[in-house]
């Protein structure tokens, strides 16, 4: 009887003592996610912009496509420029969609249907807008767009 109470008390030692470390390992494990997230929060997230670019809405564009006689597109945008006084701004973004209007009146629904049509789109409008400001919009970005 003597010798199943010591196996008893040994074993019950054992366990309580590797309870302890493995909620120590945890502990210390669970110390190290919050450190390493809490240093990925600290971390500033990298741009491809300065600090001073600012992102202006362009008004929506609908215009009628070049063909089917029936088609129309509509879209929204908006450019990253540099630092701009207001009035500086809106007239380079009244410019900018004009430019816009002018390129999509041009294009037929084949030119812009899927991801690559989609691109080829976007790539244009972005050199029309930078030679159009002059450089002074760094991109520009589609929000939406609509063919019907």
């Amino acid at each position: 009887m003597m010798q199943w109470l010591a196996v008893f008390l040994v074993l019950t030692a054992v366990s309580a003592g590797a309870g302890v470390l493995s909620s120590l390992h945890l502990l210390h494990t669970m110390q190290r996610i919050a450190d390493s997230q809490k240093e990925v929060q600290e971390r500033p997230v990298a741009s491809a912009f300065s600090p001073n670019a600012r992102l202006r809405k362009i008004s929506p564009v609908v215009t009628n496509l070049a063909s089917p006689p029936g088609a129309w597109i509509r879209m929204e945008a908006s450019v990253i420029t540099d630092q701009l006084n207001e009035e500086e701004a809106s007239i380079l973004a009244a410019r900018v969609g004009e430019d816009v209007v002018a390129y999509l009146r041009t294009l037929s629904p084949a030119q812009i249907e899927g991801a690559r049509g989609l691109q080829y789109l976007r790539e244009d409008l972005n050199e029309r807008a930078v030679i159009r400001s002059s450089g002074k919009v760094r991109e520009l970005i589609i929000e939406t767009l609509v063919v019907q």
